[in-house]
């Protein structure tokens, strides 16, 4: 498990240094208004692709082991294809993408959601290697691509990024789909109806929690770019960006802990125990890294990213705390996916996006009264707080569902050892396999 956590973790760690390339890329070359566009591209196609996982999507982690593989897969893969293309239109229809950039929008979304619904797969079978070697193949040809149509062929504004983006889904979906054709076969279409209404249960709940969520996540783009535009959208956008690359490891450990916790049955002290050690380690990763983040100076960013993005660094101060519980609430909510209780995530998700809601809608009114730092600054407090009460709300029924005590939350020399036993498990049979 070690082993999986760790090399899932480099995994992230090499996505975001990437990914952090190509931000430096889009910053130098397209500036804060051309940052905004994408931005909201890229919140776009995640709209979409968690719309098209109303049907399968990540409770296919949980169904796979359980349920006819072919026709799994099947359901899913039609789905994408329904969903994608009439989600496109509807996002269209409100004017959150232009003509010029909505087909690349559609081909984006779609090649999307069918890799992630082989990435699921690998997933479900706990194949992390095959799943960090994919993740990993879509940023680094995303980023040579990028390279090429930018130095190369001379294409210096943003449908650059869209192509780019694009073309890395399209390889990592047919690479990916070699490997799931391998092992999945076709069984028929018995029972298929019974199947897509326990798939779309599943899914639905996964999905509205994860829907709730991302607004929680994005709903200011959306409130800054129609108040004040692009440009401070931009600056935003990689405050965001920085400050979120702190989740590698909340996400790379809560990536290991729900498949073994969706595979495990229903040991419940076996599930409460890796989760609170996960969740101790990572409490103190997440203050850590935001500690450091705080110390970077605001001229380094401007630095790096250009002279314009140097006022980014007050978005990081004001979604600080907010990332820190955000992550602890990660691994908090992969604890009751493990189990297929999907309601808990849902409900506080909901719960985050009502609080969001609720404090967005004043600064639409009243939005004279503040400059556009002013107003992204009050964004990204949103935000933290928003995430706050998703994280209480979770923790309460953690505390509940595991008879949890408070002084079980403190980081005690059983940890510790548990954390080093798997290390040296993983190490030992490591040397033996060599």
């Amino acid at each position: 498990m070690i082993r999986n956590i760790i090399g899932t973790l480099g995994t992230r760690i090499i996505h975001v240094l990437l990914s952090l390339v190509i931000i430096m890329v889009n910053t130098n070359t397209f500036g804060s208004a051309g940052v905004g566009i994408i931005g909201l591209f890229v919140l776009n196609i995640t709209i979409l692709q968690l719309i098209s996982s109303f049907v399968g999507g990540p409770s296919l982690v949980y169904m796979l082991p359980r349920c006819d593989k072919f026709q799994l897969m099947f359901l899913s893969y039609l789905f994408v294809i329904l969903s994608i293309g009439a989600g496109s239109f509807v996002i269209y229809l409100l004017g959150f993408v232009s003509a010029e950039y909505v087909w690349h929008l559609y081909l984006s979304s779609f090649f999307l959601a069918l890799f992630s619904v082989n990435s699921l797969y690998l997933l479900s079978q706990e194949n992390i290697r095959l799943y960090n070697i994919f993740i990993l193949f879509q940023i680094v040809i995303q980023l040579l691509i990028l390279v090429i149509l930018l130095f190369i062929c001379g294409i210096t504004d943003v449908s650059a990024y869209m192509y780019s983006y694009g073309i890395s889904y399209i390889l990592s979906f047919i690479g990916s789909l070699y490997c799931v054709l391998k092992e999945v076969k076709y069984s028929g279409f018995d029972k298929m109806f019974y199947l897509f209404g326990k798939m779309f249960r599943y899914g639905f709940l996964i999905q509205i929690a994860n829907f709730s969520q991302l607004l929680n996540y994005r709903m200011s783009y959306y409130v800054i770019k129609f108040i004040v535009g692009a440009k401070p959208l931009g600056l935003f956008d990689l405050g965001t960006k920085l400050s979120e690359a702190i989740w590698i490891l909340p996400r790379s450990i809560a990536t290991v802990q729900y498949t073994r916790l969706a595979n495990c049955g229903n040991d419940k002290v076996y599930a409460k125990k890796i989760t609170l050690a996960f969740l101790k380690m990572t409490f103190v990763f997440a203050v850590i890294a935001i500690i450091i983040l705080f110390f970077i100076p605001a001229q380094w960013l401007g630095w790096i990213f250009g002279d314009e993005f140097i006022d980014s660094k007050k978005i990081i101060y004001a979604l600080g705390i907010g990332i820190i519980v955000l992550s602890c609430n990660m691994i908090l909510a992969h604890y009751f996916s493990g189990f297929g209780n999907y309601k808990i995530n849902t409900i506080a998700s909901t719960i985050g996006l009502l609080v969001t809601g609720g404090l967005c809608l004043p600064l639409i009114f009243w939005f004279d009264s503040f400059s556009s730092l002013d107003l992204i600054f009050i964004m990204g407090l949103i935000t933290s707080f928003s995430y706050c009460s998703s994280f209480i709300y979770t923790m309460i029924c953690f505390v509940r569902d595991t008879n949890l005590k408070f002084k079980e939350l403190w980081i005690n020399q059983q940890d510790i050892l548990l954390v080093k036993s798997e290390l040296k498990k993983q190490i030992e049979n490591y040397r033996k396999n060599k």
